[in-house]
């Protein structure tokens, strides 16, 4: 339990069964495989640096292949008829025999069938783009439509000039524009108006064209654009109307086409990108890995659980061997979580903050527990805890691949049942209103804190009493790890001081009238004696921080400074205080969680006295009103309780920023093979 122990190994095999392994280690999943790259010069080793940095991010040079496949299965998926069949066909996976996978990813015909989908999709948007300009041309000629000769007509001739032009202004301006046109023996006549646009015909003589032309550049007025056409405006629409409609017929045909592909060969396109992309990596790494003319290299991180598995690869595969090797000096060791079937789930918490280091402490088990209680006590509703169990049996049945996350699901609906049955959470206040509140009132053994002070003082109480406990659990496990790791500054410097602190200061606390009158305790619960002993181990612990707390510091007067500031305000009581208060907001949280509940029932029956529409409003509410509170406080919930682990839990022992075994394995993201 905990990180796993790795050895890494130089794998030597023959280019003839090159694929073969790698395809091997696939199926098996049981080693990060890399290529190796041999470092000589220091230009050398930048470059090999670049491309294994690449490989670790997944930034690799996608194959023209893939990107051809997806895009023509993108392709495919546009032109599905029915919307609902086009979700259907996204969602979830086909399922698939081994033996008709291989066959349809080795099928010589896919990459034809790509580049026929690609091509057919080009030309159709290439006649939808000539079919855009040419609706454009169109609805410019209607413009001029009341023209009704000859284009050819127009134009600068050798006695005068005709010209088509729209004018954009207001009434009384553009009864001045044609006032001067009448004094400059310009002629017009008004084709048609559409409010502010006035279209016209304007003709002059030669001899003014010059004059006209600076005039014409004073006013609003913008010439037709028709130069290109002949013969009259309604013989250039016919034309390209008829062109419009012959584009369209090829792209109807070009559409049945696609259609043709997308119910003979869709299917078959899937599994063939599903191929693709679950062999990039086995791609890239023949391509990009350092090689001789005969051999190539490779090293393997494998667990010591699975080592005995590399000895079947020597009976299978004759030209290949695996040599143990010891890891670079300045090689990060990746991390690999071994934890058990209860624990398991709640790696996802851990890889969304960092993996621990390989010589780390995994936090995995000893965050789960309070995580879980933590989530249920933001919640603090039975009823909503039960509607997660009912979820993490539908994620169990419906996601087989998903089978952590479910397991997660359900023991956070668990833990909320837990805290909802202890705090009389029911979905909200529900048992009151169907007259059934005293059955559930005797699962609330620490009150109801939406009715009670008592209750509201008892969670204030546990939230508080929690975050002691996490804290102080946090820095006895950094003690006791330090302590197996020899690191004994660590542990007498850092640890162990804090310790006595914390829990000496929290002993005195509750000896005392204040905590009483805080109502932490309803009496003392030590005596006063005791805090007089406690100050005799408190002082030589904060003397310890003070003068080692910052023990890199070589000027003891900054040492001593810095040792203070540690001790009060950076990381040090101050600090402490506030992580405690931290929790706290798990009251805060469940008292939302039960308030928005109660306000949602109360709104919902009030409804239920309308005659026959009532209850259906009053179970639509209640229906869809809790499903936005469980919705809302779970992510609340989830945030919050992340934030603790993180911020007030892991501070005290746990750094991460591992690097994450990624073991070659095959990952289907379309179909899922049955043998």
């Amino acid at each position: 339990m905990g990180v796993a122990k790795l050895e890494k190994f130089l794998i030597v095999v023959h280019k003839t069964e090159e694929k073969r392994v790698l395809k091997y280690f696939q199926k098996k999943a049981i080693a990060e495989l890399k290529p190796y790259f041999k470092k000589e010069t220091t230009s050398e080793k930048n470059e090999n640096d670049n491309i294994i940095k690449a490989f670790d991010n997944k930034d690799l040079a996608i194959p023209e292949i893939n990107l051809n496949a997806k895009k023509a299965l993108e392709i495919l998926t546009n032109y599905e008829k029915n919307s609902k069949k086009k979700i259907a066909s996204q969602a979830g996976k086909l399922i698939i025999s081994n033996s008709e996978y291989e066959n349809i990813a080795s099928n010589p015909k896919n990459e034809e069938n790509i580049k026929n989908i690609i091509s057919i999709n080009d030309e159709i948007n290439y006649n939808n783009n000539k079919i855009s300009e040419l609706n454009q041309k169109l609805n410019h000629l209607n413009l001029w439509s009341s023209f009704k000769y000859k284009l050819e007509f127009l134009g600068d001739f050798e006695l005068y000039s005709i010209k088509l032009g729209v004018i954009k202004a207001k009434k009384n301006i553009f009864t001045q524009i044609c006032e001067e046109f009448s004094k400059r023996q310009i002629s017009y006549e008004i084709l048609k108006k559409n409010t502010d646009l006035y279209y016209l015909i304007i003709a002059y003589h030669s001899s003014i064209r010059e004059d006209v032309k600076d005039y014409l550049s004073d006013i609003p007025f913008e010439e037709a654009d028709i130069l290109g056409y002949l013969g009259t405006i309604q013989d250039n629409i016919t034309s390209i109307k008829n062109q419009i409609n012959y584009l369209k017929n090829i792209n109807q045909n070009l559409i049945k086409e696609l259609h043709k592909f997308l119910k003979n060969y869709k299917r078959d396109l899937i599994i063939y990108v599903d191929y693709l992309e679950n062999n990039i990596e086995i791609e890239w790494a023949l391509n990009y890995g350092f090689s001789t003319q005969n051999v190539s290299f490779y090293t393997a991180w494998v667990k010591q659980n699975d080592i005995k598995k590399l000895d079947d690869i020597l009976k299978f595969f004759k030209f290949t061997r695996i040599v143990k090797v010891e890891p670079d000096e300045d090689e990060i060791i990746p991390t690999a979580l071994e934890n058990k079937t209860i624990f398991k789930p709640f790696e996802i918490i851990i890889n969304l903050y960092g993996v621990p280091r390989y010589f780390e402490i995994d936090p995995t088990p000893y965050m789960s527990f309070f995580f879980a209680l933590f989530f249920g006590l933001c919640l603090t509703d039975a009823g909503y805890g039960l509607v997660f169990v009912f979820l993490s049996i539908i994620i169990f049945l419906k996601m087989k691949g998903q089978r952590n996350l479910a397991l997660l699901v359900f023991i956070l609906g668990i833990f909320s049942i837990f805290a909802g049955a202890v705090f009389n959470g029911w979905f909200g206040d529900l048992p009151s209103y169907l007259g059934i509140d005293k059955f559930f009132a005797k699962f609330a053994i620490l009150g109801d804190p939406m009715k009670s002070t008592s209750g509201a003082m008892n969670f204030f109480r546990l939230a508080l009493l929690l975050g002691v406990i996490q804290v102080v659990f946090g820095l006895m496990i950094k003690f006791f790890d330090s302590l197996l790791n020899k690191d004994y500054q660590t542990v007498f410097f850092d640890t162990l001081p804090w310790i006595v602190i914390i829990v000496s200061l929290i002993i005195m606390l509750l000896s005392t009238q204040m905590a009483v009158n805080i109502q932490l305790v309803s009496q003392p619960l030590f005596s006063a004696s005791v805090a007089k002993i406690l100050i005799w181990l408190i002082l030589p612990a904060a003397l310890v921080i003070i003068l080692f707390g910052a023990r890199t510091e070589k000027n003891w007067g900054l040492r001593i400074f810095m040792g203070f500031l540690n001790l009060t305000i950076v990381n040090g009581i101050t600090s402490f205080l506030g992580d405690f208060l931290s929790y706290i907001r798990l009251m805060a949280l469940g008292l939302v969680t039960a308030g928005i509940g109660t306000a949602i029932n109360k709104i919902a029956f009030q409804f239920g006295h309308i005659p026959v529409i009532g209850i259906v409003i009053l179970i639509v509410g209640l229906i869809f009103g809790h499903i936005f509170n469980i919705g809302i406080n779970t992510l609340g919930g989830f945030v919050h309780t992340m934030r603790l682990q993180y911020v007030e839990f892991f501070s005290k022992f746990y750094s991460g920023g591992g690097k994450p075994l990624e073991v070659l394995k095959e990952n289907h993201r379309y179909v899922s093979i049955k043998d």
